[in-house]
C-alpha cells in the first residue's frame, strides 16, 4: 500500500483520545452526531468509545468513512459500546461529501495528507467542487486535506465543532492562505495546539498541528498553545493563548510559534525600517529542468569533451556554507573536490551541424528522456537551457538550515532556481546590504515570513524574501566583516558582534531590546529544530 497515495499516517491513539474527550465534553446537549471521515483502522472510533464525555449524553450517531474496505473492518470492530450507534460508509470521503447533506455536531478526525499529483481525475474534480462551492478563488487542489477541512466546515451544525489534525503547512503557506480567512468566517473561537513532538514519526518529519473550531463560544477569538509532550495534554496542564494579531489580519499564523506581546514587539519595531524590496531586486535564478544533466563535474565535462560549452555555476546552498561571499578560490574549491559546477550551455549550438560528441552527451540524455519532462517539452530544442542571462553581484539560497544565506558574487558565477539573483537599486551600496541583513530582527522576521518542513529546513519565497525589515548599517571595512563571518562558530558569534552596531546605530534600540530580538530568535530557530 502506498501511503503516499492514500495519506495514511493513522493519528496516534493517545492523541485521539485528547481529541475525543476534550471536544465531546464540551459539547452542552444530550443527543449528539459525530463524524471521522477517513477513519483509517479506528483509533477515534476507539477513543469515542472510550472517553468519560460519554457519560454525558442519551445517544450518540457516530458515522465513520473509510475507501480502504480492510481498514473499515478493523474500524467497526472498535466499536464496542452500546450506547453508540454506527453507521459505517466504504466509500472515498469526497464522493461521500456530495452524497451526504446530514448535518453534525462534532467533526473529528485526521483527514489524508495526498498531494495532488497522487490524486485520480475524478479526486480531483471533486475536491474542487468543495472549494468551489464555499466560493474559494483558488481552485488548484495542492494536497487532498484541504478539501477535506473545507467539506468538513460545511457539514457541521450551528454550534457544531470541528477538530482536525492537520500539516504544519495550513499555518504558513501560501496557498493555504484562504482555507485560514475562511476559518476565520466559519468559527467564532479557533484553538490551534502545535506540537515539539513530532506526531507522526514515519512520515518524514511531517509537522502536524490541531486545529479545533466552534461555530458558537462564550469566550471567541483566536487561541494557540505549544504541547511539549503528550503527558501535557493528558493532563491539561497546557494554557490556551489569546493571539489578536491573527484574528484581525490575514498574516501567517507561524505568528502563534511566539506571545502576542512579542509579535507586536516586533511589529512596533520593523514599522520604522525599510524592507529587502527597498534595496535590491530578486528574481529565481537558471531553471534546468535536469540538473544531475546540465550539471556536471570536471570528469563529465573531460569524458565528453565539452569545455567550449561550459559556465560556472553553483547548483546548491550546501556548497557556500560559512560565508557572505563567494570568490574564485571558493568555486575552485568545488572544481577540485569534483563537485557539480558547470552549467552546459548549448544555445549557441549549429544544431544543424552537432558535433559527435555533442551528439553523444545529447543521445545520453534522451536515453533518459529527459526530452519528454514537461520543462524541457517546452523548449524548441530540449537540451537548450532558456534564460541564461548574466550573472548577477549577489544570490540569496530560498532554503537555509542554521540561518539564511546572502552571498556577494565574487566568482561571477551563475546560480541555479536554489537561488535568487540578488541586483543592488540604484542609489545603495551592496556591502552594506549583505552587512546589515545579518542581524537578529532580519534573521528573526525570516522565520516568521518563511516556512519550514521535515528536518528543520526553513524555505523563503521570493515575495517572502523581499517583504524582509532591513535596518541599514554601514560597516566600513567589508573584506574585516567577511573575514569575521567566514572564521564564526556559528552564526551567534556574528550576531553577538554586530547586531549591537546595527541595531542600535539604526533604531537607536538599547541592550535589552537587542537582546529580547535575538531571544525570540532563537526560539524560532529552536522551534524549526525541535531543540
Amino acid at each position: 500500500m502506498n501511503k503516499k497515495s492514500i495519506g495514511s499516517y493513522y493519528t496516534p491513539l493517545n492523541l485521539a483520545k485528547f481529541i475525543a474527550d476534550y471536544c465531546l465534553s464540551q459539547i452542552d446537549r444530550l443527543n449528539i452526531s459525530v463524524l471521522e471521515p477517513s477513519v483509517g483502522d479506528g483509533n477515534f472510533v476507539q477513543a469515542i468509545n472510550e472517553t468519560e464525555a460519554l457519560n454525558n449524553f442519551n445517544k450518540i450517531n457516530l458515522t465513520i468513512v473509510e475507501r480502504e474496505e480492510e481498514e473499515l473492518k478493523k474500524a467497526k470492530k472498535k466499536n464496542v459500546n452500546n450506547s453508540i450507534k454506527l453507521s459505517a460508509f466504504n466509500k472515498d470521503y469526497l464522493n461521500f461529501h456530495s452524497d451526504s447533506k446530514k448535518k453534525f455536531s462534532a467533526i473529528l478526525g485526521n483527514p489524508p495528507y495526498v498531494k495532488s499529483n497522487y490524486l485520480t481525475d475524478e479526486q480531483k474534480v471533486l475536491a474542487k467542487e468543495i472549494h468551489l462551492e464555499q466560493n474559494l478563488a483558488d481552485r488548484k487542489i495542492n494536497n487532498i486535506w484541504t478539501s477535506f477541512l473545507v467539506s468538513g466546515i460545511s457539514k457541521l451544525q450551528n454550534d457544531g465543532l470541528l477538530a482536525f489534525v492537520l500539516p504544519l503547512e495550513l499555518l504558513q503557506v501560501k496557498f493555504t492562505e484562504e482555507i485560514r480567512d475562511l476559518l476565520k468566517a466559519s468559527f467564532e473561537r479557533i484553538e490551534i495546539f502545535m506540537f515539539d513532538e513530532l506526531q507522526f514519526l514515519e512520515c518524514k518529519g511531517q509537522d502536524t498541528v490541531l486545529l479545533i473550531g466552534y461555530k458558537k463560544h462564550k469566550v471567541p477569538g483566536t487561541f494557540y498553545t505549544t504541547i511539549k509532550s503528550m503527558d501535557e495534554l493528558q493532563k491539561r496542564s497546557f494554557r490556551l493563548y489569546s493571539n489578536e494579531s491573527v484574528s484581525e489580519s490575514s498574516k501567517k499564523w507561524t505568528h502563534h510559534f511566539i506571545t502576542p506581546e512579542e509579535h507586536t514587539f516586533l511589529e512596533n519595531i520593523k514599522q520604522d525600517l525599510n524592507l529587502v524590496s527597498d534595496y535590491v531586486d530578486n528574481k529565481a535564478g537558471i531553471v534546468t529542468a535536469a540538473n544531475n544533466y546540465f550539471i556536471v563535474d570536471k570528469e563529465i565535462l573531460d569524458q565528453y569533451d565539452l569545455e567550449a560549452y561550459a559556465r560556472p555555476i553553483v547548483q546548491k546552498g550546501f556548497f557556500v556554507n560559512g560565508s557572505v561571499a563567494f570568490n574564485r578560490n571558493d568555486y575552485s574549491k568545488l572544481i577540485k573536490e569534483n563537485k557539480p559546477a558547470y552549467l552546459l550551455d548549448f544555445n549557441n549550438l549549429d544544431v544543424e551541424n552537432i558535433p559527435s560528441n555533442v551528439q553523444d552527451y545529447i543521445d545520453l540524455g534522451e536515453e533518459e528522456k529527459l526530452q519528454e519532462r514537461f520543462k524541457c517539452k517546452q523548449r524548441n530544442h530540449w537540451y537548450q537551457v532558456p534564460n541564461i542571462a548574466k550573472q548577477s553581484k549577489a544570490f540569496f539560497f530560498k532554503r537555509a538550515h542554521e540561518y539564511p544565506k546572502l552571498l556577494k558574487n565574487e566568482a561571477n558565477v551563475f546560480v541555479t532556481d536554489s537561488a535568487y539573483n540578488v541586483t543592488v537599486k540604484k542609489g545603495h551600496n551592496l556591502n552594506d546590504f549583505i552587512f546589515s541583513f545579518y542581524n537578529s530582527l532580519t534573521l528573526a522576521f525570516a522565520e516568521l515570513e518563511g516556512r519550514y518542513y521535515g528536518g528543520g529546513v526553513l524555505e523563503l519565497t521570493p515575495n517572502e524574501f523581499r517583504v524582509l525589515p532591513i535596518p541599514m548599517a554601514h560597516h566600513n571595512d567589508f573584506n574585516s566583516y567577511k573575514k569575521d563571518f567566514k572564521s564564526k562558530n556559528d552564526i551567534e558569534d556574528v550576531l553577538l558582534k554586530y547586531n549591537h552596531q546595527i541595531l542600535h546605530n539604526s533604531l537607536n534600540l538599547n541592550l535589552e531590546e537587542i537582546n529580547k530580538i535575538e531571544s525570540i530568535r532563537k526560539k524560532l530557530v529552536n522551534k524549526r529544530h525541535r531543540k
